[in-house]
């Protein structure tokens, strides 16, 4: 064994610059191969910040049309609002007058009842029945010889 280690010195001694030149070119090599993956890894990164940068763009356009539409979603919204608030007022208004209406309504029928107890002229003007004619000005019902729409009964085209 000692033999195979001195023959191996020896030729490591003896051709030193044979082993310098492959290690060189050993050298050369993985730079080679070293330049050649980070070119590689360089080019794949670009192209990834620009597929990045194109998608961040298409975003931020997306972004900005939603805060668009978000503004003037709210602007609606404030509208109507506003005009919420106008209807329940008149809501409100609507109410009041209603009851106004209903206890002024309360009020006739009571005095009504007060002087059909009270006066004796009331009470038989009250009991006398309502004529058909009268009647139908009253409840709403088509009025008997008006001959449909004509509001005063088709007298104008009688009178002539």
């Amino acid at each position: 064994m000692a033999s195979l280690i001195s023959k191996a010195l020896g030729w490591l001694t003896g051709n030193v610059r044979l082993i310098i030149e492959y290690v060189l070119i050993l050298a050369i090599i993985v730079l080679g191969v070293y330049g050649t993956v980070a070119y590689f890894r360089t080019r794949s990164l670009t192209d990834t910040t620009i597929t990045l940068s194109e998608k961040l763009g298409k975003v931020s356009g997306t972004l900005d049309q939603q805060v668009s539409a978000n503004a003037d979603q709210d602007k609606a919204i404030a509208e109507l609002k506003r005009l919420r608030e106008i209807d329940s007022q008149a809501l409100n208004g609507l109410h009041d007058e209603l009851d106004k209406a209903d206890t002024k309504g309360q009020a006739l029928r009571d005095k009504v009842r007060q002087l059909e107890k009270t006066n004796a002229d009331a009470k038989a003007l009250l009991d006398t029945a309502v004529p058909p004619t009268l009647g139908c000005v009253l409840d709403g019902r088509p009025c008997p010889g008006s001959g449909g729409d004509d509001p005063d009964g088709g007298a104008a085209g009688k009178a002539r």
